[in-house]
């Protein structure tokens, strides 16, 4: 024991608070209430609850602070109990470690569910209130009424009130009385030693009532049951999840002793309902192999009537739903169960799912009949036996057949079987017969235990008449012949159906052995009558098998007994194959059981390790406190001065006032006065509990277990470590006998000082374990030496020294410093020395052998070390065992004195210290006689004059001193240098197995492994160095062996260096396949944070300095005050403004491509005015000039929504602004500004326009925003009436996602009015959010709005044919890729339907068909190939057929309408199929004739998809089109020879661009040059074919088709290049912008600024991409068919132009620097496949480099769109010349990668550090300054480096010093990493030789440094490499400018430095 110490009186925190609300009244009694304390160690940090528990409230408080109160008022129930558990937490957070719960279910079935949340459960009479301590809360109706409850590991096992089979009191034990007495002598139920039933006493009777007696009163009316039993519920429930229902608790009794009669299978399921919980618990056991702590649950029951004690192992059963369960292996062999085989309960198969309830009557769901039995006889039997037991057999088949879930639950004991060969029998249990322990049986048999068993005999007399019955069904209930009999429902419950939660298997039981009656005890649950703790033993107090020891200990407070029961957990023997979850569960098998009289209260108390204290009573009534436990020795408390206040508290009012009562009471002893003490109680944390003494107050105190000193702690361990079981923990009860014994002895007097008493109490620990091997434990330790005078106490100066440094060493630490020096030097001492002070003073080794001796001849010291003593060196030990014992103990102390100098976190001049404990074993070594030892331990120190009590030789020591010293730093030089005779260095586990021959081990692996971790890193390390051949290799190695971080950067610097050089050599390109904490290893975390979106980084907003210059001024605010939304599209990039400059860094056109897609600035037009023109006249020409450019104006929406795609994240508090048109255009040369009629334009006219503008304001927004929901779009509603603009709004939230998290109602609320518009937006949005889920609120929305899915007979819709058509595609949004047959039908259905053709405006127009032709093939989408379960429909057939054969006359129009939707589909469905067969149905007629009957349009679709299904023919070659067109047109095929133009050629422009169109699906995205130059070749012939002058009809005809084939060519190349900007088609574009004639269409300027938009998609950061869906959104999107006009959707519903959102891909690859967060532009390389498309293009383009055999590199420089994925191998920044670290994204070799990056697209790169090169470093030595020679641009610190340390430093240290980049450059994390110029500083400080490790070290370094160049391969072998590699030991082949140049972490040049200096200080210069 550390120390004792008082805390003062506490009351429960909550107290005066529960005062306050008027919950308590002033001084409440403490019958009012209970406090009680919980202890939460699940965490890292013990913390602290408690609870006030009132009647009608229940108050928490954690950490001495109240946190919240819980009232039941308004239940109008009484609170029965308030506890601390733990359920299991959100399921949010339990789908995150699914199967790491599953695995630790799989390998412990003892461990509780993880994830766990720490809940307050609050006990009324009939419910639980449940509170997480995280907020929320839950209430359980309970069908029963509770009586207590106890904390299970996982939930809590329920108690309910029980009444028993009769209503009379508890048997009680009665004194024996005469035989003629009216009670008979029969009452025990068992025989009880008579010394018990003769001792009786009333003590506990309390107030005991009169028997109700009458004359007539005898035994057999006495045990009349009173009323019937009230339910057949198990005495014991549980509940595990406050969203689940309760569960059972089932038992696994000991296997039946007797194999005669077969005993029924359910009475042994549940618990004797006299059974009740008193403990539970979830035990940490140290793990047999050290690697991990396993968790075993224990469960204590008692059984009052049977006065019975039970111990329990709890084990959580798996949940399984028994109908969806996998079915067993049927066995080949079936046996018969025998009787002896006890039934159990299964864990594995639990029959019913846990939501399940009970079924009333109907039959579940998926459950399968039970094969009937087909053995009449039996049945027969059955039959008579049901008849004998139930009159009504009629009702009882009803009832049988209606209780399936009971059959079910009463199986589970049939499961499984279990080796119960492990428990052993207990002779405690006595005998009850077999009808006394059928209590699981739930028939009411009224045959429960009463009054020693006795029964009335008309009971009796009944219950034989049925008995040969009962005895039929307990033998076929047990497994007899019939199978199923139990299925019966014979047995069934109230609780049948509910789940096996818990199963408790029995480990042992013994009886109470009570000696008093206790009549005012049995209305109180057992858990309020007895207190039950466990204690773990510790890692070295195993047996000799090695097992842990358990103790369970039992406090019967009202007898004064303390029952302590001692188990053995032992390690599952190993198997082969698959374990089961018992199989891995350790085997706890009973030791022995021992009854502890006259202790009055007992507890745990854990302040590290875990001991008893105890409350004990002698006769005389005195009380005493002591520590006690099975491996340790009894320790007696000697209770200080009880403080009324806490000292350590903050409300501490600053001096300590004592207890005058209390203290007054301590002075009459405690011992032997009055029992002060009442009981121990409120255990707490680190040894914390309170004593109640009889006046009710509560006197806190602490204990403290382990010592407070570190160095005391690790000592003390060491020794305990390698000491036998036997006696390793008294080693730590000897030294809080010596803290007493210095605490109580005089010291003062002696003349010797103590400053450290722990240090000094193990100091003579050792020594006195050492100096008994001198023969002098008998008390004759005085004459040894003679007597010495009393010296006197030192004064002064010396007394001031031997506080401030009470070092081992003569000369003080203080001292040694160099501060100090002139003390020394100028002999300064001389006049502070005292002149008094003349005797000499003793030095700390002199002193303290004196003390040791002085110990060894008191009393207290023979307790220990004497004849009788307990220590492993005591006297009565033979000599063999104790020199044993002194062995072990001087190396573990030497081996941890050699772990300390393995870190530079441990102390050498504090106190105690490194160099305290190598004074104590160099004075155990003089001791031993070990020289070398001596020696090794004197150098370095300064030496104390010697006394001759230092110098005695221990006689009895035959120990001869090991052959070498076991230097660690040599140990470490002789392997990391390769040296041929290496020595050997011991680890502490090998010291123990030297002094402990064939001891188990595995236990104290954790302990040593602690103890020493280092030493063990480094063996583990050595012992793995023969298989390293690179230093990847090595490493790695370091990681396995434990090296983190944190451990290199608190190793010696010496030692550290060549870990580190070879870490070094791996950080410049470690491999990307290394874990997080390899990477952390070599400080290169940025590669394991590569594409994480959830990294935080601090980046700014802007690159630029801030500035307070203001850009605005009054003026310019009020007169732009308008404008400045409208201008919102030049900031909408705000995000990403940094990344959007630097990828058009070069170059204006992104601004050219905002302008050209700006539709609020004016626009400028020339109109040249003509002679013949009147001024009047040109302004008329002016005007309508104006009208025709507002045509492309009002379509630039459509585009500018590409432009600035997902840019924005707008504010939550400011509503979202969606501009307007400004249709206004400035007329040059005259400057006029001309405005258009606005009544041509008013909203209603132009609505498309508006919904396109609101669709594009809503796409800005980015999909990765947060906060859009309900609210906030209700936020931007416009007022009451809804917009064009606000419904194109919805729509791109739709698009964007974000209509997912919106309520449902607000649908409804759009829907109402029916505004066609807003319709068609919510109803697409939605089904765009919604895409693929097939949901069904979303299906009902949309069949609403389409008349071909209402219900026949249904009215039609009042509805527009454009929501109609938007519904149809809503379908097949929704059920995109899901190949629904009934939507499929409805969507063929459509496309054929021919009723409508007499219409004059049908509603299956064309655009109708069209989004039915989209909407089936959306939901077949690329599934040609596998059309399922719809190949009945002829899918194909229909479609074809419709698609290409010839029309009739009379439905031609209508055939029409149906073939662009039929090619559609056809082209959906089997895309990418390389379907040859399709492919040529579909292409083109064969013959120019057929053109004829086949409009060009259609022929442009048929190409197309006839292409899209070869999808890997497609070439970007003017060849492979010319292989695609008909003949007749091939020599056309460049458009050259066009130069009329003529209607023949229609078909030829269609097929033409068709082909086009094709090419730039397929390489969308791509930016291929090689595509781009052929599709740009056709794209200037089509505008120069449109520029032909006018003519006829004919030639006008022509023109417009070509505008068509002009406007699918210009989106071809946008599509080809989107993203990029690419010049050369943005001057096509540019100019196609520019048209104003009146001839081009809305539909053409609606195209041309679609392709402007795609190709600044993102503003440069998107592009799209080539996945299924992605190129059906495109068809959809780019449908070839434009309007004509604004309000145009006859062939093409223009709401779907924006479905480009659905094939977006975000490839911009942005490279960021991790110090800023700043975007920064470095070089990549991109490797590609040879054989795709990008490589190919490479290749061709001579932008690679081709390698054969690797792939093609081509660079770029960042941020920049890389190719496609699929196309990609790796991508390697490289920046090394920038000063980053390169890094590396193998696609290729991780695919996940590919899924990570299109969620984040950004790499940060961190800052390598400084390395200084040859060629830099030549550049600087020959200018004589650095580049920085501009005296502005001088670095402000680079004074520091003129100090003479730090002068030497080369330009590359010095900024490592400064280190302003944030590279870091060090070893560990942090601004405090050492780098190597910490470590050659310190290096270059230990030459002074003041200490003795740091020369060592510097000797390893030497060495280290002379053989790293070894190691590193030649030159000029490097070639010969090439053909074999040769493999050394430790191959460091760096990069060839780090290691090949000597790039080391610490630089050959400061090496050689540190010999010069090392050589001139062994000189003395």
């Amino acid at each position: 024991m550390a120390s004792i110490a008082s805390l003062g009186v506490h009351q429960p925190t909550s107290l005066q608070r529960a005062i306050d609300e008027g919950i308590l009244p002033a001084n409440p009694a403490p019958s009012s209430y209970s406090w009680e304390v919980v202890v939460d160690k699940e965490g890292n940090t013990p913390c602290e609850d408690e609870l006030l528990t009132t009647e009608t409230c229940v108050l928490w408080s954690r950490g001495g602070i109240f946190r919240k109160s819980f009232r039941s008022d308004l239940e109008n129930e009484p609170v029965t109990q308030a506890l601390l558990t733990y359920f299991p937490a959100s399921a949010d957070s339990q789908n995150v470690s699914a199967d790491s719960q599953n695995e630790a279910t799989e390998a412990t079935p003892t461990a509780t569910p993880c994830n766990l949340s720490r809940a307050l459960v609050i006990f009324l009479k009939t419910q639980a209130h449940i509170f997480f301590l995280s907020g929320t809360s839950h209430v359980v109706h309970m069908p029963f009424e509770v009586e207590s409850a106890c904390a299970a590991p996982c939930g809590v096992i329920i108690q309910r009130k029980y009444k028993g089979k009769n209503a009379g009191p508890l048997p009680l034990r009665m004194p024996k009385v005469p035989p003629n007495s009216f009670l008979s002598s029969q009452l025990a139920p068992f025989p009880v030693p008579s010394q018990s039933i003769m001792d009786f006493s009333v003590e506990g009777l309390g107030k005991p009532k009169t028997l109700p007696l009458r004359l007539s009163s005898t035994l057999e009316n006495m045990q009349l049951p009173i009323e019937a039993p009230e339910s057949n519920w198990p005495r014991l429930v549980c509940l595990t999840d406050p969203l689940l229902e309760l569960g059972l608790v089932v038992a696994q009794h000991e296997r039946p002793r007797t194999a005669g009669r077969r005993r029924s299978s359910t009475s042994s399921m549940f618990l004797n309902p006299a059974d009740e919980i008193i403990h539970a618990e979830e035990i940490k056991l140290p793990a047999a192999d050290g690697s991990h702590r396993c968790r075993l649950n224990i469960a204590v029951t008692v059984n009052r009537e049977a006065s019975m004690y039970t111990v329990w192992r709890l084990t959580y059963l798996e949940r399984e739903d028994p109908f969806t369960s996998k079915p067993k292996q049927k066995k080949t062999k079936t046996s018969r169960r025998r009787s002896s085989m006890a039934p159990i309960a299964s864990g594995s198969a639990t029959p019913v799912h846990p939501t399940v309830r009970e079924s009333f009557g109907a039959p579940l769901p998926g459950k399968k009949p039970r094969k009937s039995v087909k053995i009449e006889e039996k049945d027969k039997v059955l039959d008579n036996a049901l008849s004998s037991l139930d009159p009504d057999k009629g009702s009882d088949a009803t009832r049988r057949q209606s209780r399936r879930v009971s059959s079910l639950l009463a199986r589970a004991d049939l499961s499984t079987s279990q080796d119960r060969g492990s428990f052993a029998d207990q002779p405690h249990a006595p005998h009850v017969g077999r009808r006394a322990e059928s209590h699981g049986s739930q028939r009411s048999r009224m045959s429960g235990p009463s009054f020693g068993g006795g029964t009335l005999s008309a009971f009796n007399q009944g219950l034989n008449s049925l008995h040969e019955a009962d005895s039929l069904l307990e033998e076929l209930r047990a497994g007899g012949d019939i199978e199923g009999f139990h299925n019966m429902g014979l047995d069934d419950n109230d609780f049948d159906g509910l789940t096996h939660e818990m199963l408790l298997t029995k480990i042992h039981s013994f009886p109470m052995d009570n000696a008093n009656v206790r009549y005012s005890l049995s209305s109180q649950p057992a858990r309020m009558q007895s207190k039950v703790f466990v204690l773990v033993g510790p890692s070295t107090a195993t047996d000799d098998q090695g097992r842990t020891s358990l103790l369970v200990g039992i406090q019967d407070p009202v007898d004064k007994r303390l029952q302590l029961l001692t188990f053995y957990v032992e390690k599952p023997e190993p198997t082969r194959g698959k374990r089961s979850a018992d199989q891995n569960s350790p085997n706890v098998v009973f030791g022995e059981l021992r009854r502890v009289q006259s202790v009055v209260d007992s507890c745990k108390i854990a302040d590290h390790d875990e001991t008893m204290i105890i409350l004990s009573e002698d006769k005389t009534g005195g009380r005493e406190l002591s520590l006690q436990s099975p491996w340790g020795k009894v320790t007696k408390l000697t209770l200080p001065l009880l403080f009324h206040d806490n000292p350590d508290s903050l409300e501490y009012s600053g001096s300590h006032r004592t207890n005058k009562e209390v203290r007054g009471r301590r002075s009459l002893d405690i011992r032997v006065g009055g029992a002060q003490i009442e009981a121990i109680c409120h255990v707490h944390s680190r040894g914390v509990f309170d004593l109640l003494d009889k006046d009710g107050r509560f006197h806190r105190v602490k204990v403290r277990l382990r010592p407070f000193l570190h160095q005391v702690r690790q000592a003390l361990d060491a020794c305990r470590s390698v000491l036998p079981a036997a006696y390793a923990e008294k080693v730590l009860t000897g030294w809080w006998h010596i803290m007493q014994w210095l605490r109580n002895v005089d010291i003062e007097e002696s003349g010797e000082s103590i400053v450290d008493v722990e240090w000094s109490a193990f100091v003579l620990l050792i020594m006195g374990s050492f100096l008994t091997l001198e023969g002098a434990g008998d008390g004759s330790t005085t004459a040894k030496g003679g007597v010495q005078p009393r010296p006197t106490r030192p004064t002064g100066w010396s007394a001031m020294g031997e506080y401030v440094d009470p070092n081992s060493s003569a000369c003080a630490s203080w001292m040694r410093s160099r501060g100090w020096q002139w003390v020394l030097d100028e002999g300064a001492l001389e006049n502070v020395v005292d002149p008094e002070e003349t005797a000499p003073l003793k030095g700390f080794m002199a002193s303290h052998i004196e003390l040791a001796r002085r110990y060894l001849a008191s009393a207290d010291g023979q307790l220990l070390f004497g004849p009788n003593g307990y220590l492993p060196t005591a006297l009565q030990r033979d000599q063999a065992s104790r020199n044993m014992a002194v062995w072990s103990m001087m190396m573990a102390l030497h081996v941890l004195q050699e772990e300390q100098r393995l870190t530079i976190l441990a102390p050498e001049e504090s106190s105690p210290s490194l160099t305290e404990l190598r004074a104590l074993l160099c004075q155990l070594a003089k001791w031993l006689a070990w020289p070398h030892f001596h020696a090794a331990y004197a150098v370095g120190m300064p030496a104390e004059p010697e006394t001759e009590q230092e110098l005695v030789v221990l006689t009895e020591s035959t120990l001869t001193e090991p052959s070498g010293t076991y230097c660690v730093l040599s140990w470490i030089q002789q392997h990391l240098t390769a040296a041929k005779d290496k020595a050997e260095f011991p680890t502490v586990e090998q010291v123990y197995m030297a002094a402990n021959q064939n001891a188990p081990a595995e236990s104290r692996q954790n302990l040593w492994e602690a103890l020493t971790p280092r030493t063990f890193m480094f063996d583990k390390l050595f012992g793995l160095l023969g298989s390293i051949s690179n230093h990847v290799e090595m490493v790695v190695a370091m990681h396995s062996c434990g090296f983190t971080p944190q451990v290199l950067e608190t190793l010696p610097e010496a030692v550290l260096t060549p870990l580190q050089d070879v870490i070094f050599m791996c950080q410049s390109n470690p491999p990307s396949t290394w874990p997080k904490t390899l990477l952390s290893l070599v400080n290169r975390t940025d590669i394991d944070g590569l594409l994480q979106p959830a990294r935080v980084i601090k980046a700014h907003s802007d690159a630029q300095a801030p500035s307070h210059l203001a850009k605005w001024d009054f003026r310019m605010l009020c007169q732009h005050l308008d404008e400045l939304h409208d201008h919102v599209e030049e900031t909408d990039g705000s995000e990403r403004q940094a990344v959007v400059r630097s990828l058009f860094r070069e170059d204006r056109r992104l601004n050219e491509g905002q302008n050209l897609l700006s539709a609020t600035k004016p626009r400028v037009l020339r109109l040249e005015p003509k002679r013949e023109w009147s001024e009047s006249e040109y302004l008329e020409r002016q005007k309508e000039l104006v009208t025709v450019a507002a045509t492309g104006t009002l379509a630039i929406p459509a585009g500018r929504g590409l432009l600035y795609y997902a840019l924005r994240y707008p504010l939550l508090t400011q509503k979202y602004h969606i501009g307007g048109f400004n249709l206004t255009c400035i007329i040059k040369p005259p400057n006029n500004t001309v405005g258009v009629d606005k009544t041509l334009f008013t909203e209603e006219k132009i609505n498309w326009a508006f919904f396109h503008q609101g669709v594009s304001g809503g796409l800005a927004i980015s999909p990765h925003a947060k906060g859009i929901d309900t609210s906030w779009i209700l936020y931007n509603k416009p007022g009451q009436d809804l917009s064009n603009r606000h419904a194109g709004f919805l729509l791109a939230l739709g698009l964007n996602g974000h209509l997912k998290s919106v309520a449902k109602w607000v649908a409804f609320k759009y829907l109402t009015p029916k505004h066609t518009m807003t319709s068609i937006g919510l109803l697409l949005g939605l089904a765009a959010s919604y895409i693929g889920t097939m949901d069904s609120l979303i299906t009902r929305l949309l069949s609403v709005h389409v008349t071909r899915m209402l219900p026949r007979g249904a009215a039609e819709l009042n509805l527009s044919k454009h929501t109609q058509t938007t519904g149809v595609m809503g379908i097949g949004l929704l059920y995109c890729n899901s190949q629904h047959r009934r939507m499929s039908e409805i969507m063929m259905s459509e496309i054929e339907h021919t009723d409508d053709y007499e219409e004059e405006n049908p509603l299956r127009d064309e655009g109708y068909r069209l989004a039915a032709g989209f909407a089936l093939g959306l939901i077949n989408l690329a599934k040609g190939n596998d059309l399922k379960g719809m190949r009945d429909m002829r899918l194909t057939e229909k479609l074809l057929t419709i698609a290409t054969c010839v029309k009739r006359v009379e439905l031609v129009h209508v055939l029409d309408r149906s073939a662009a939707g039929a090619v559609m589909a056809i082209a959906l469905i089997y895309m990418k199929s390389e379907d040859h067969i399709v492919a040529r149905k579909i292409d083109v007629p064969d013959t120019v004739l057929q053109f004829d009957y086949v409009r060009p349009d259609v022929l442009m679709m048929r190409t197309m998809a006839k292409n899209i299904i070869l999808w890997s023919k497609i070439e970007p070659t003017f060849d492979w089109i010319n292989r695609g067109l008909p003949a007749e047109y091939r020599p056309q095929a460049m458009l050259t020879t066009v130069t009329k133009l003529s209607s023949r050629d229609l078909p030829f422009f269609c097929i033409l661009a068709g082909l086009c169109w094709s090419i730039g699906l397929r390489f969308a995205g791509s930016a291929n040059t090689q595509v781009r130059d052929v599709l740009v070749h056709y794209l200037d012939q089509f505008m120069r074919i449109i520029r032909h002058p006018p003519g006829n009809f004919d030639v006008e005809l022509t023109r417009s088709n070509a505008r068509m084939c002009l406007d699918v060519l210009s989106l071809a190349c946008a599509t080809v290049m989107a993203g990029t900007g690419d010049l050369v088609v943005l001057r096509r574009l540019r100019a196609l912008h520019g048209r104003d004639d009146a001839i081009t269409t809305y539909g053409s300027h609606l195209a041309t600024h679609l392709a402007i938009g795609a190709l600044f998609l993102g503003c440069g950061t998107i592009t799209f991409g080539t996945s299924n869906l992605a190129i059906a959104s495109l068809i959809i999107a780019f449908y070839p068919l434009f309007p004509r006009s604004v309000q145009d959707n006859r062939s093409h519903l223009q709401a779907f132009r924006h479905f480009w959102v659905l094939a977006t891909d975000p490839r911009c690859f942005v490279t960021k620097d991790v110090a800023t967060g700043q975007p920064v532009t470095v070089p990549i390389r991109i490797g590609l496949k040879p054989t795709s498309a990008s490589g190919k293009a490479a290749i061709m383009a001579q932008g690679g480099t081709r390698v054969p055999g690797m792939a093609v590199i081509i660079r770029r420089q960042t941020p920049c769109l890389l190719p496609p994925l699929e196309d990609i191998t790796r991508v390697t920044t490289d920046a090394s010349a920038m000063g980053f670290w390169n890094l590396t994204i193998d696609f290729e070799k991780a695919p996940h990668l590919i899924e990570d990056f299109k969620k984040n697209q950004s790499v940060y790169l961190r800052h390598r550090p400084a390395h200084e090169r040859p060629y830099p470093a030549t550049l600087r030595a020959l200018s004589g300054h650095d580049a920085s020679f501009n005296p502005a641009d001088r670095e402000p610190m680079e004074w520091v480096f003129e100090l003479d340390a730090l002068r030497g430093l080369t330009h590359a240290e010095r900024a490592v010093v400064l280190d302003r980049t944030g590279a870091g450059g060090g070893v560990g994390e942090g601004e405090g990493a050492s780098t190597a110029v910490d470590v050659r500083l310190v290096l270059k400080r230990g030459l002074d030789g003041i200490s003795r490790d740091r020369l060592l070290g510097l000797r390893l370094l030497f060495e280290w440094a002379d053989r790293r160049g070894m190691l590193v391969r030649p030159a000029a072998s490097k070639e010969a490499d090439k053909k074999g590699k040769k493999k050394v030991s430790l191959e460091l082949d760096g990069e060839k400018d780090d290691a090949g140049q000597g790039g080391w972490w610490l630089r050959d040049s400061v090496v050689e430095e540190l010999k010069g200096a090392t050589w001139l200080a062994g000189r003395g210069e």
